[in-house]
């Protein structure tokens, strides 16, 4: 007897995942390592370097503008605001330009970064005067018309014409002054100054040597003499002044030992600069020291202050900007010492280890260990997302202190509230409710460590009983476990092993150890956690045929599609162990390649890249991200190419992905790559058991909808059929997981009318059977 669900949606209200578009991206990446910030009249812009907040003063509101949804670019080095026709300067680290004009329309000028320069191609800072955006060059200085957007003169100032980095520049009526590595230059504007010799090195009263800054401050110049920024001398910086057409040290600050970053933001006779512990606010006629900020709301991270912005606000008060690497985008006001904070929902910050997910909690580790062995020598914590929110939680050892290095971080698949972690130098914890409480370590059980002490320990993995798996690189006895009741036990490798960062277990029990640097991928077949014996519970398979047939010994990635084929990823590309229970039982093993047709020629599947991370999604199909091609998605049977996302065609941050995984509740690929973390929502999620939870989304679908509308809760392999109230037949389609695409036309690609249709989806046998409804406007 079949089963009849009839679901109406009509007063659904359905959860904020749903209301995320198919094939569109995302950005998870929180404002909290905040590089540059800069005023628009009411609005704080601030970059988190992939991309920027619009913040309101007076609304409170926050806007993200990113590559996904506007800008051209990732890697946001400076944002200035040109005060003479409100239009903002976003600048990246290869020389790209955005221009955003006071009616928030978005232009790009890709000039500088398209053109070739003998010297540095970077822009270190903009000074404007009118219309135009003196910009300080790691080359020399371009004058940039932000009326006209293009490029109205280049002066190249060193020696012979010869390139020169300009860190900053400042100007007079009369006067252009260049602070640049090797000293101080200036010049009378009359004249030709893009003829070097009209630019007048001073040496006659300046050191030689780094300046960090010059600054116009209410018709005062003042520059920095910063060799902490070069040599990390402290307290040896000094500020000069240009007084009566000579240079002379700042009376103020004549006695005072120094350690100046750079001369900041400017109001009025104030000035700031950054020195090794905040920022000082100084009057520069009387030299008097009126804030002195060196923490937010009682924490500091001495070094992490990027930038400044201090302006009169809508109320008529001083306000700072602080972007601070540490601390994100916070805001004071003179002799107010209580910070606000703005805050972005995101990651902590842009580092991503592995991804995890299960059963619609995404977890982040956030140290990748290199080819070299070499890990991001972070103490950042972990990142955690559940129902579209982001969580932090920091990851100390048993004496409080902050871990470092955590390579890898697992959610329990017998108790979601424990979470495990990895760590290149400290060993395994675990963590339960989000506090620690257990270790395992060198110091309390049989865990290996190198010469210098690390453990290096990752690729958390766990089997079906709940025991968890994991790596010790570098070493014979590569593989432990800690058991279901919290027993150590680690294993003694006869062969195999080298470099390993990455375990799984797939549906056989076998526990597989991914190594690089030639190691192969070692497969063992435990029995009741039995020692490993070569070529009987246990082997090393490789490159040569009768022995695995890999496509190469550097394996980085493996994934367990829902057919129970094995997918590896190598350093030339991926190849297939169609029966993984062969290794064992004496059969053919080997792998092998895809073989697809491309331009007329055969080829083998990504057989150019390094694949450094597989997923299956609920559909079958394969994500693939690369250490240097991007993000792909391939057919079931991987001979179809379905996407191939790059950064030169797509919202993608990188090229570069670290680690993919796949949310099947949502149906989103999160891509870990060294720009951070994106999803992107794919239109296949896992099928499910039955058809309790079936609904339509967008649901009514309004006038002016161009998109498709989701049908989701379906089991896998449904008939779905859409049908007007007539009951006359529309559209069909056979599900491919849990979820289906209906584009809002018929058979024959016609848009169909207004009205209410009904969705009838059945199992392939018909025991299980669903109706439901979906209102179309147009």
């Amino acid at each position: 007897m079949f089963r009849l669900l009839v679901v109406y949606f009509f007063s659904l209200t359905f959860l904020a995942s749903s209301q995320i578009g198919p094939r569109t991206w995302q950005d998870h990446l929180s404002i909290n390592a905040c590089n540059t910030v800069s005023k628009k009249k009411t609005t704080i812009y601030a970059s988190y370097y992939n991309g920027l907040i619009k913040f309101d003063e007076q609304e409170k509101s926050i806007e993200t503008w990113n590559k996904i949804n506007g800008l051209s670019d990732i890697g946001i080095v400076l944002l200035r605001t040109n005060p003479y026709n409100n239009k903002l300067l976003v600048i990246y680290d290869n020389s790209n330009i955005d221009i955003i004009d006071e009616n928030e329309e978005l232009k790009n000028y890709p000039d500088i970064k398209l053109k070739s320069f003998n010297g540095k191609k970077t822009i270190n800072e903009v000074t404007f005067d009118k219309q135009y955006a003196y910009l300080s060059c790691g080359f020399g200085i371009i004058v940039f018309d932000t009326d006209k957007l293009e490029i109205k003169d280049t002066y190249i100032i060193g020696a012979n014409a010869s390139n020169l980095e300009v860190n900053q520049i400042a100007l007079t009526e009369s006067t252009i002054f260049a602070a640049t590595p090797i000293g101080m230059y200036r010049a009378n504007r009359s004249l030709a100054l893009n003829n070097y010799n009209n630019w007048v090195y001073d040496t006659l009263e300046l050191p030689k040597g780094h300046f960090s800054s010059v600054v116009n401050v209410n018709g005062q110049i003042l520059n920095c003499h910063s060799r902490s920024s070069v040599d990390t001398m402290r307290g040896n910086d000094s500020i000069y002044q240009f007084l009566n057409s000579k240079w002379i040290k700042y009376p103020p600050m004549m006695n005072e030992t120094s350690t100046i970053r750079k001369l900041s933001a400017t109001n009025g006779n104030l000035f700031t600069y950054i020195d090794q512990i905040g920022l000082s606010v100084r009057d520069v006629i009387t030299g008097v020291t009126s804030q002195h900020f060196v923490d937010y709301n009682g924490k500091f991270d001495y070094g992490s202050l990027r930038d400044v912005n201090m302006e009169i606000d809508y109320t008529g008060k001083l306000s700072y900007w602080f972007a601070d690497a540490t601390f994100g985008l916070n805001q004071n006001y003179i002799y107010y010492w209580a910070m606000q904070n703005i805050d972005r929902n995101g990651t902590n910050k842009a580092l991503v280890g592995n991804i995890d997910v299960y059963k619609g909690e995404v977890a982040i580790s956030p140290s990748y260990i290199d080819p070299a062995g070499t890990g991001n020598y972070t103490n950042e914590g972990l990142n955690f997302f559940k129902d579209q929110v982001w969580s932090y939680v920091p990851c100390n050892d048993a004496k409080g202190a902050s871990i470092q290095d955590v390579t890898s971080v697992l959610i329990d698949r017998t108790d979601v509230t424990v979470k495990w972690t990895a760590s290149w130098w400290y060993g395994i914890t675990k963590i339960k409710d989000n506090k620690l409480v257990a270790t395992f370590t060198p110091s309390n059980t049989s865990m290996p460590q190198n010469v210098i002490g690390q453990a290096r320990c990752s690729g958390l993995s766990m089997d079906k009983l709940g025991n968890l798996w994991f790596a010790n690189s570098d070493r014979k006895n590569f593989l432990s476990v800690i058991k279901k009741d919290g027993t150590y036990i680690n294993f003694n490798f006869e062969a195999g092993g080298g470099f390993t960062r990455k375990t799984f277990v797939d549906k056989n029990n076998y526990v597989w150890a991914l190594h690089e640097r030639g190691g192969g991928l070692s497969v063992f077949k435990h029995v009741n956690f039995n020692q490993p014996q070569l070529n009987v519970n246990f082997k090393v398979l490789n490159s040569n045929t009768g022995t695995g047939n890999l496509e190469a010994n550097d394996v980085y990635s493996i994934a367990e599609d829902k057919d129970g084929k094995i997918w590896v990823g190598t350093s030339a590309g991926i190849s297939v162990i169609y029966n993984p229970t062969a290794i064992f039982n004496g059969g053919d093993y080997d792998a092998q390649p895809i073989k697809i047709v491309q331009d007329g020629n055969v080829e083998l599947l990504l057989s150019k890249e390094a694949v450094t991370a597989i997923a299956v999604d609920g559909a079958n199909n394969k994500w693939c991200g690369t250490q240097l091609g991007g993000l792909y998605c391939f057919s079931p049977d991987g001979l179809k190419q379905i996407y191939h996302f790059t950064k030169e065609n797509s919202a993608l941050y990188s090229n570069s992905v670290v680690d993919v995984n796949y949310d099947e509740v949502t149906g989103d690929i999160f891509v870990g790559t060294e720009s951070g973390l994106q999803s992107f929502r794919s239109i296949s999620v896992a099928g499910e058991k039955d058809y309790t939870n079936v609904y339509a989304y967008p649901n009514p679908v309004k006038p002016g909808y161009q998109g498709t509308v989701l049908i989701r809760g379906l089991v896998d392999e449904s008939i779905v059929k859409i049908a007007d109230e007539s009951g006359n037949l529309v559209w069909e389609t056979k599900s491919s997981g849990g979820q289906i695409e209906w584009p809002i036309t018929t058979l024959s690609n016609a848009r169909v009318n207004s009205g209410v249709y009904l969705i009838y989806a059945s199992t392939t046998d018909g025991g299980y059977r669903a109706v439901a409804k979906v209102l179309v406007v147009n």
